[in-house]
């Protein structure tokens, strides 16, 4: 199953991505699906992200003026991927658009998806935000969490965990502490913990990516159900390995 049908989107939703363990790889993979459809996709962050290129993406552009953005965008037709940032850095990683920026070309409608990447996590396998993030437009229509699950089982250190001894402080353990699914459950709910930021009215979906094995999936299988427990709409169970990632889905009733 591809992500675009898992995550059933409606046109001109606003995607935004946080967590760990995979948001760009996510990111790419949505975006060339949704294109192969035929569609005008805005791929772009409010974190500093590396520069994307062909075949991520299939245009650039540097934003420094956001109300004359949208018509330099609307000579462009589909099926097209345009990323977009306010500037690259000394890294030549593309600096992110202000969430105000995207709030704006939400309510432009031009665009089939906005994809969005809104927390940074170092390559970790899991994440827990510090007080200054994620930083998520207030009309994001879905915000995607994110997280490996061969986190399980890893102990709370910064070779694994985005900010260990912040995960370690809201959760009352010592670092070095092995995460385990109560935990991970400790950590979505806390009013700190991983949900921060987010808005109220966004539709909640979690992806558990890095499942690779039958050990692994049915791990995510188990902390997907508990997530639907907890307010999420839906999970998605992912490994990359495969062309089409998605190798379970499990929703609420409502959704």
């Amino acid at each position: 199953m591809q992500l675009k049908d898992a995550l059933a989107l409606s046109r001109g939703d606003m995607i935004a991505l946080i967590g760990a363990g995979g948001k760009t790889t996510t990111l790419f993979k949505l975006a060339k699906e949704l294109r192969d459809e035929g569609n005008k996709i805005l791929l772009c962050s409010t974190t500093k992200v590396p520069k994307p290129s062909k075949p991520h993406a299939d245009r650039l552009f540097l934003v420094e003026d956001i109300d004359s953005f949208p018509a330099e965008t609307a000579k462009i037709k589909a099926p097209v991927i345009i990323a977009a940032g306010y500037g690259v850095d000394e890294d030549d990683k593309v600096i992110g658009l202000p969430p105000a920026w995207l709030d704006k070309l939400a309510g432009s409608r031009q665009f089939d998806a906005i994809l969005v990447e809104a927390d940074s996590a170092a390559s970790r396998l899991f994440k827990v935000p510090s007080e200054l993030e994620p930083s998520v437009p207030e009309r994001s229509d879905i915000v995607i969490w994110m997280m490996a699950i061969k986190a399980i089982g890893k102990p709370l250190e910064p070779g694994f965990i985005h900010r260990a001894e912040r995960a370690a402080s809201l959760l009352g353990v010592v670092p070095g502490t092995q995460l385990t699914i109560d935990q991970i459950l400790q950590l979505v709910k806390h009013p700190e913990g991983c949900l921060k930021g987010i808005p109220a009215a966004c539709r909640k979906v979690a992806v558990l990516s890095q499942a690779d094995s039958v050990d692994e999936i049915q791990k995510a299988r188990k902390l997907a159900q508990a997530l639907l427990q907890i307010g999420f709409e839906r999970a998605l169970i992912v490994s990359y390995l495969k062309e089409d990632p998605v190798e379970d889905m499990v929703a609420s009733h409502l959704s």
